[in-house]
């Protein structure tokens, strides 16, 4: 069975399109980089069984709609930068989608079964299936993807089951986001800089502690359960243009 996962319109794909294209973090569909594992897999187009999509762009929607209603009538500016976007590209997505791969595979692209996964429950595939053992537990973590922002599951032999999950607006990963703007860096980009310098910090040092306990009286909340809360005064994510909230 062959399937073609793809990740597109955003950043870092596993076959990123910049290294065929070599425009840094090119978000554009990844044409060059899907022909490559084709090649790579000695497959044509229509031998695919499936063509899997990394996240329901529709749910993504929802998540989009509901928190500028739950905000209302902060994100306004926000609001109308971003729904005409939505509406031309992410809800007619499937469209999209066959279109470009009409142009590697000619007509044959018409036919193929598209599928759409919990973006979460791709990630955890990825890194299950490779996976060398029958069982394990799987831990995801990153900025958001439908509504979840960090889940815990069960894999065993071909099967996946997403046990706890937790949610937007509350995110580890949009955490570190925000720290990378606030430090000066570009979101989704400067976060591996970021990355880099950490390890030269002493967390033995009375600064490091300092901000240390800063950043867990104000901004974040760490539950029993390792999930966390994040103080939404202090962030512009769900609304805004930006990470952080200038005023603060």
């Amino acid at each position: 069975m062959h399937i073609l996962g793809i990740s597109a319109f955003y950043h870092d794909a596993a076959a990123q399109e910049e290294r065929f294209t070599r425009k840094k973090h090119d978000p554009t569909f990844p044409t060059r980089a899907v022909a490559f594992c084709l090649e790579y897999g000695g497959i044509r187009l229509e031998d695919l069984e499936a063509v899997v999509f990394y996240d329901k762009p529709l749910l993504k929607f929802e998540r989009l709609l509901e928190t500028y209603y739950a905000y209302a009538p902060q994100g306004v500016k926000s609001f109308l930068s971003a729904i005409p976007v939505w509406i031309k590209e992410k809800v007619f997505l499937k469209k999209l989608i066959r279109d470009e791969l009409q142009k590697i595979g000619g007509g044959k692209a018409k036919d193929l079964r598209l599928l759409f996964t919990d973006h979460h429950l791709a990630h955890a595939a990825s890194a299950f299936f490779p996976f060398p053992f029958t069982e394990a537990a799987i831990l995801t973590i990153d900025g958001v993807g439908e509504w979840a922002t960090a889940s815990i599951g069960h894999g065993r032999g071909q099967d996946i089951t997403l046990l706890k999950e937790m949610r937007f607006p509350h995110s580890v990963g949009l955490l570190y986001s925000a720290f990378t703007h606030y430090l000066g860096f570009r979101v989704n980009s400067g976060e591996y800089k970021l990355m880099g310098l950490a390890p030269y910090g002493d967390p033995a040092s009375e600064q490091v502690r300092r901000f240390k306990r800063a950043i867990l009286a104000h901004l974040v909340d760490v539950k029993e359960d390792g999930s966390i809360w994040l103080d939404q005064d202090y962030f512009d994510y769900t609304t805004g243009l930006s990470m952080v909230k200038d005023d603060k």
